[in-house]
């Protein structure tokens, strides 16, 4: 199988201009079928990309945060339906933002936000028109903790009354959901992410340090302006974040070999193998959980499962199988799990130009890889 087509898109991306470098991993069964690395770490074309080339992952970090939530519900630590106001303060009262004029202001009283809402970007915080407003009043600063940034969230307004709706939380909703691990767990996040899943699947190129990483390996920030590439070393593992700040919505960096082994792992163990997650876990992880009759925002072709957006028909404009789970991360990586046909696949580049779920290369890989494999 020579995967013409993905080799292709991949030399055109870098030809244009657009970005410096790029790789790409497709596996089958849980054996690579094509890897590729292609240009370079940076505008400046010094640095090849390989094997260990490091990548912000931005939004890839949710799946990884949904597989430990799942894992501490597996042990028992944690349900579905508890509220976040059981394990982190100032979440009793929650209010839905509602227009003014030009000012938003406290609307209704919204019910409790649960897990299970937090997973499936159905519980209205940090999302939707007032995303921006709200999360410029609360984000993560310097000398912030996981913990101290996410005590401000709770003094936010929804964008809807949790549960009734689907909006896309870049930040928040996950963060939430790291910082609840981190309480049921007693053991810092960061810590429960290299015991639970670095360590037994050999991720030893994953983490939310930059330090971690041979400044030469790291894949530099690059800029596409006016026909002109620019870029240089990242100084955050996300944004603004603080160094090393260990969020639950963004902040990791990984090798494409490190999220290929995540990649396989999901499904593998969705095929019932003795994984880090239970078969029954990593099925409902990449299944569409939310009703369409009941939440606005759902299409079938587009649901969310837990950390991924799971699809349930294929069009035309939207290539993966039906049953196809993943997602992407703004800086311009992208995986899929497609369990039927037992593939996954992970793209990487890193640019700030061209974003992540739904960009045209990311779309562009899908078509590549789908055709290549004849799906």
């Amino acid at each position: 199988m020579e995967f013409l087509r993905t080799k292709k898109m991949l030399a055109e991306q870098i030809e244009s201009g657009k970005i410096a470098g790029a790789c790409a991993l497709v596996c089958k069964n849980g054996e690579p079928v094509f890897c590729d690395y292609e240009g370079y770490t940076g505008a400046d074309r010094k640095t090849k990309i390989g094997e260990n080339s490091a990548f912000r992952l931005a939004s890839m970090t949710k799946p990884i945060t949904a597989t430990a939530v799942l894992i501490c519900i597996e042990k028992g630590l944690l349900r579905l339906n508890d509220k976040v106001r059981d394990f982190i303060a100032g979440f009793d009262d929650l209010y839905v933002a509602e227009k003014n004029g030009d000012v938003w202001v406290k609307g209704e009283k919204s019910d409790d936000i649960t897990v299970f809402q937090l997973l499936t970007h159905s519980s209205g915080i940090g999302c939707g028109e007032i995303e921006s407003v709200e999360f410029e009043k609360v984000k993560p600063r310097n000398g912030d903790t996981l913990a101290s940034a996410i005590a401000r969230y709770g003094q936010t307004l929804l964008a809807f009354r949790s549960g009734t709706a689907q909006a896309y939380s870049p930040v928040m909703g996950f963060d939430l959901l790291a910082r609840i691990v981190e309480a049921v767990s007693g053991i810092p996040y960061d810590e429960f992410l290299k015991k639970e899943i670095f360590t037994p699947l050999n991720m030893n190129s994953t983490s939310y340090l930059l330090t971690d990483f041979n400044p030469d390996n790291l894949v530099h920030s690059c800029l596409y302006d006016n026909g002109v590439l620019s870029g240089s070393i990242p100084e955050n593992n996300f944004g603004d974040f603080p160094a090393g700040y260990t969020g639950g919505g963004a902040g990791l960096i990984s090798t494409l070999s490190d999220y290929g082994k995540f990649a396989n792992e999901l499904l593998r163990c969705y095929r019932g193998g003795d994984g880090i997650l239970s078969k029954q876990s990593a099925v409902m992880m990449g299944s569409p959980q939310l009703d369409e009759k009941k939440i606005s925002g759902v299409y079938d072709f587009f649901n969310w499962g837990f950390g991924v957006r799971a699809m349930r028909a294929r069009y035309e404009w939207q290539p993966l199988p039906a049953g196809s789970y993943g997602w992407s991360g703004a800086y311009g990586t992208h995986f899929w799990v497609d369990p039927a046909n037992g593939i996954t696949a992970v793209y990487m580049h890193n640019s700030s130009s061209f974003g992540g779920a739904g960009a045209p290369h990311t779309l562009a890989f899908e078509r590549a890889v789908t055709e290549d494999l004849s799906l």
